[in-house]
């Protein structure tokens, strides 16, 4: 079959999403290792998944994270059925940092949360729906979280942070040029905002690495 040996056999059936082999195996006495429905549920085979749990595999208390961090929302919410959880806030942050608004939520929900790095993460993502709902259950930024924006072409997101209240560096500006996002640069003038001279610290393009010479353009 082309399979290293028996573990091997129902864990690489397990990995590839391969129901009927994992079945066929486990018929002819096959057993696979601990890694076997771990692989499944990271690639989001979920019916695998299942198959195995019923025949007595655990996986590994990590899980949950990996599940979130491949956005495999429905195997997210099975294995939480079957009791597997996540670290309360490294997990909230992985879901953040994915961008998937559903997750987001449905991990609030179950309490997760992370109060201090939440809506930094989501803006450094560059999913303003993440940015917008975070925002709405009470989440805020730190004095940097706009040079985070400053990485991203989503002008919604400078407009949006703008009208929370939040500034930017003085250096906003020239790192959005050097991105070469014209449309934050223009926004970013629009509201009065000027462009600095400055060099780059080792060919960075965020305010906080860079070295702001004295005049504007």
């Amino acid at each position: 079959m082309g399979y290293k040996g028996i573990n091997d056999a129902i864990d690489k059936a397990a990995e590839n999403g391969n129901l009927e082999q994992v079945k066929y195996l486990h018929e002819l006495g096959y057993k696979g290792t601990s890694y076997a429905i771990d692989k499944a549920a990271r690639n989001g085979h979920f019916e695998v998944v299942k198959y195995l749990h019923e025949l007595g595999y655990e996986c590994d208390k990590r899980i949950i994270n990996s599940t979130v961090e491949n956005e495999h929302f429905e195997m997210l919410k099975y294995l939480h059925e079957l009791g597997y959880k996540g670290d309360k806030y490294s997990t909230f942050d992985l879901a953040v940092k994915s961008g998937h608004l559903e997750v987001v939520k449905y991990l609030h929900e179950l309490g997760y949360e992370n109060e201090y790095l939440a809506f930094n993460l989501a803006v450094e993502s560059g999913n303003l729906e993440v940015i917008k709902y975070l925002h709405e259950l009470g989440y805020k930024g730190d004095k940097w979280v706009t040079n985070y924006a400053v990485k991203h072409r989503n002008i919604e997101i400078f407009k949006y942070l703008h009208e929370l209240g939040y500034k930017y560096e003085k250096c906003a500006i020239s790192s959005a040029a050097i991105n070469g996002h014209f449309e934050v640069v223009k926004y970013l003038l629009e509201i009065g905002y000027k462009g600095l001279k400055m060099k780059m610290a080792q060919n960075s393009p965020s305010c906080t690495t860079c070295e702001v010479e004295e005049g504007e353009f």
